[in-house]
């Protein structure tokens, strides 16, 4: 069955998208709107992907859900879109999403488009496809999957499609919208079943954070997509929707091994934890820290964590998103961080100054609330002026006092 977004009724409830422009507003099936790509991450998508040259043809997105992506790319790129969709509810609310764009004054593709009620993976001969993006579905609230479990699976689109994908310069333009959470393991299966289809044909892998160090979306960007040289690519999608995102290309690099405790006076910083998954967090440090030697103390996790002798000097405001916090060491505490020593910790901040003290480690989930109110109850009351945060190296009790830059 085939929906036009013409046709498509807009009477129904909508979702207010806060990254989207005033007066956008977004219809959802019930089971689809906890999986529903922002409006920023989509259209900052659809204007790096403008940048490659489609061939001739229209976008095709076999597992569409609320359309917010397709919507997003056929507004920016120009070309007419075919979704598809299995579920009754979430084709009709794809389907409104398309018009409700086309309403803002975006291209006439919008309203050319269609969506179609029925199986992603039984192609459709007539179809001149310009580019494939797919987003399978996978398990909500599973920390770990493996590819079987996405739906539909990567072959059986690929074979019911290959043949209708145009040519570009590097092949034809696929993207793939994967899980945040695929390990470099499966992340390699994911390659190995593209090159099932088109053997060694360009890839690069592409991590998406909107900061809170969180990857909000992974894919693998194919063919004509893909950038020659480049492996990796990281998106930094800024807060203020005016603002450009910053992306950062490059392979991944190792960290150095080399390991030393931090001096007082040095400086402590905590990088995006997103940065540092997508394995280029040394080609940002190169640019924003070149002359420094640095030194790696907290590699995974939530916090990852370097120190280096001389602060950061930002060329722009887009580069300090990729810090959590950062600032010099000023006083080193030998203790562990427990209810019987957070008053030595206390003591030791109002010397210094402290009004304002950030807990930056790892520690029980239940005892940090517990040790940050204490603190935040006491420097308000007897505190100084100074803003900071307490840090510690993996393996020692030493506690790191450091005043934010």
């Amino acid at each position: 069955m085939e929906l036009i977004p013409e046709q498509a009724d807009i009477s129904g409830p909508t979702i207010v998208d806060s990254t989207a422009p005033d007066g956008l507003q977004f219809h959802f099936a019930d089971d689809a709107k906890p999986l529903a790509t922002p409006w920023q991450v989509a259209i900052e998508r659809a204007k790096l992907v403008r940048k490659c040259k489609l061939p001739d043809g229209i976008i095709l997105d076999p597992a569409c859900g609320s359309g917010i992506q397709l919507a997003a790319y056929c507004a920016m790129i120009g070309k007419k879109g075919v979704g598809i969709e299995l579920d009754e509810s979430t084709a009709h609310a794809a389907n409104s999403n398309l018009k409700r764009v086309s309403m803002q004054g975006f291209n006439s593709a919008l309203y050319e488009s269609s969506i179609f009620i029925g199986d992603g993976t039984i192609g459709k001969p007539e179809l001149k496809v310009a580019m494939l993006h797919l987003d399978p579905a996978r398990p909500r609230n599973s920390r770990t999957h493996g590819l079987d479990e996405m739906a539909p699976k990567l072959p059986n689109i690929f074979t019911a499609w290959k043949d209708n994908l145009s040519l570009g310069e590097r092949g034809p333009a696929i993207l793939l919208d994967l899980s945040p959470r695929l390990i470099e393991s499966q992340r390699n299966e994911v390659e190995a079943i593209v090159d099932q289809f088109w053997p060694d044909i360009g890839k690069t892998w592409v991590w998406t954070s909107r900061g809170r160090g969180r990857i909000d979306r992974l894919s693998l960007w194919i063919g004509q997509l893909s950038s020659p040289g480049v492996s990796r690519r990281y998106v930094r999608i800024p807060p203020d929707i005016k603002d450009k995102p910053l992306v950062i290309d490059g392979d991944f690099q190792q960290f150095s091994p080399h390991r030393r405790p931090p001096r007082k006076g040095e400086y402590v910083t905590i990088l995006d934890s997103a940065l540092v998954e997508s394995g280029l967090a040394e080609e940002f440090l190169k640019s924003a820290l070149p002359d420094d030697e640095i030194t790696w103390s907290v590699t995974e996790g939530r916090r990852p964590q370097i120190h280096h002798p001389t602060p950061f000097d930002f060329e722009s405001k887009s580069q300090k998103l990729l810090i959590q916090a950062t600032g010099r060491i000023v006083k080193l505490v030998h203790c562990d961080l427990n209810l019987d020593t957070i008053s030595s910790v206390i003591e030791a901040s109002r010397d210094y100054g402290f009004g304002k003290l950030t807990l930056r480690l790892a520690m029980e989930p239940d005892l940090q609330p517990r040790l940050q109110g204490s603190i935040d109850r006491q420097l308000s009351a007897k505190g100084g002026n100074h803003v900071g945060f307490v840090a510690k190296q993996p393996q020692d009790s030493m506690l790191l006092l450091c005043l934010e830059k």
